[in-house]
């Protein structure tokens, strides 16, 4: 028999993971497909004060090895709450917090490029060769898979992983 404790408090963890990342467009479906990993990064680190997990692209969200451990990373599309910037939250496998691209702030190799508001069409980039883009510098070598960003019929550049931070790395335009 299990005691109305116990009941209780697994009602509130209940509560707890399902309201952890912000869900300020998603349906309850989504809220649910969300990996959990995301949901503990974004209580962990207080980002639903700061972000809302938007959902204007299909799929909000793009699994990948980014930063070429072998482990499986996810990049969730958000939006800033205080500018309504749009951005990606990466989330490595087995780390306890998101790297924000964008969203506001600067994303490197991008010149002053704060937000990704303009793409509607994102996947991921699977490691290996990086042809050369409109970037006057030489393409980067990519220690793991990407995200590719684009402008149907415009531009498109990927986001990739340098060993310290996420780059921006021109390939059309």
């Amino acid at each position: 028999m299990t005691s109305p404790t116990r009941v209780l408090e697994a009602a509130t963890l209940l509560l707890l993971v399902a309201t952890a990342a912000p869900a300020a467009d998603l349906t309850p479906a989504q809220t649910a497909s969300l990996p959990p990993a995301v949901r503990r990064a974004f209580a962990k680190q207080g980002l639903e004060k700061s972000y809302a997990v938007a959902s204007q692209l299909n799929p909000f969200y793009v699994q990948g090895d980014f930063n070429g451990d072998g482990h499986l990373d996810t990049a969730v599309l958000v939006k800033a709450l205080s500018s309504g910037k749009t951005g990606i939250a990466v989330v490595h496998a087995g780390a306890d917090h998101a790297v924000i691209v964008g969203g506001g702030t600067p994303i490197p190799g991008a010149q002053g490029a704060d937000s990704v508001d303009w793409m509607d069409a994102w996947y991921g980039y699977a490691k290996g060769p990086v042809k050369a883009g409109l970037a006057k510098t030489k393409p980067p070598v990519l220690r793991g898979d990407a995200l590719h960003v684009e402008k149907t019929e415009s531009a498109s550049a990927i986001i990739y992983w340098d060993g310290s931070k996420y780059q921006w790395y021109q390939l059309g335009d």
